[in-house]
């Protein structure tokens, strides 16, 4: 292994993405400046023609496992970081996609600074439309404020020392976290005192898709929920994460234009919380059939 050049491992868990998402992503990782990496594709046994779009790729730095994980995701990560060969560990979700110096950006920083991981800025992506840009909270990098303002750190954003991953224990498979088990990553990692850079650099995009289902919103809100609870015990701490949980639930209804569900949901973060004052001007937005979404 060249010192200089530390090898990174890109994990990449994918399920049914044949086409243009897949290919993009991968596309990403073959684009990089900086070429001492590998990519770890992990296939949930794809039923459509994803190991045809892998193949497509003609480069002896990508390898692909296949695993069954029963819709947790979690398992598809670990499998990738046991199989990975390189000192850090690099994320990518199957429909985002790299700046091509995101990883020369990244550990020119790492080697810089001395730093265990480092987290960069994103574009979001919504119907081929950057819409926002996110930084996320790693130059706060506390579990008061993991658990105060919720999982903000996009897993496509993250370079990591792979010891730094396992000395954790990786990803916790629980399935009562499945859809938070990054955020119960993050915890576990500030909890071991992790050195984490923050960059305002915008090297990727998350790609957004129409997932504001109720069943969504009420499934992501329980599973964070019980990633809180499973790290803290103080009561004050315990009700403030939670009431803003639901707090973010009624966002995305409100967004959504759900203002019943919306409303619901306010009530139940106040209830854990009754001295956020915000909460009571939402709950009235909630109840005018106006929605003024873009004033929240």
């Amino acid at each position: 292994m060249n010192l200089h050049m530390p090898l990174v491992s890109v994990v990449l868990p994918t399920y049914n993405r044949s086409g243009f998402y897949l290919e993009r992503a991968i596309q990403s990782v073959i684009n990089q400046s900086y070429v001492n990496w590998e990519l770890v594709i992990i296939d949930n046994n794809s039923s459509d023609e994803t190991i045809k779009s892998i193949s497509s790729f003609d480069d002896k730095r990508i390898k692909v496992l296949t695993i069954n994980n029963n819709g947790n995701i979690a398992l598809s990560r670990n499998l990738g970081i046991d199989n990975a060969a390189g000192d850090y560990i690099a994320f990518l979700d199957s429909d985002d996609y790299w700046e091509n110096d995101k990883l020369y950006e990244c550990l020119n920083q790492l080697k810089k600074n001395d730093f265990d991981a480092i987290c960069h800025g994103e574009f979001w992506n919504y119907k081929d439309k950057n819409i926002k840009k996110v930084y996320g909270p790693a130059y706060n990098f506390t579990v008061d404020r993991l658990l105060s303002r919720g999982n903000c750190i996009s897993l496509s954003a993250i370079v990591i020392k792979k010891e730094k991953i396992i000395n954790v224990g990786c990803f916790s498979a629980e399935e009562d976290i499945i859809t938070a088990e990054d955020y119960d990553l993050w915890i576990k990692l500030s909890k071991a005192k992790l050195k984490l850079q923050f960059t305002k650099k915008i090297l990727g995009t998350y790609q957004l898709h129409n997932n504001s289902e109720s069943s969504n919103i009420i499934r992501n809100t329980y599973a964070a929920i019980k990633v809180i609870e499973n790290h803290t015990k103080d009561k004050i701490r315990l009700n403030r994460a939670i009431s803003n949980c639901w707090k973010i639930a009624g966002k995305l209804y409100y967004k959504d234009g759900s203002n019943k569900n919306a409303f619901k949901s306010f009530i139940k973060s106040l209830g854990f919380n009754l001295c956020d004052y915000q909460l009571y001007l939402y709950i009235v937005l909630s109840m005018i059939p106006i929605n003024l979404y873009k004033r929240f």
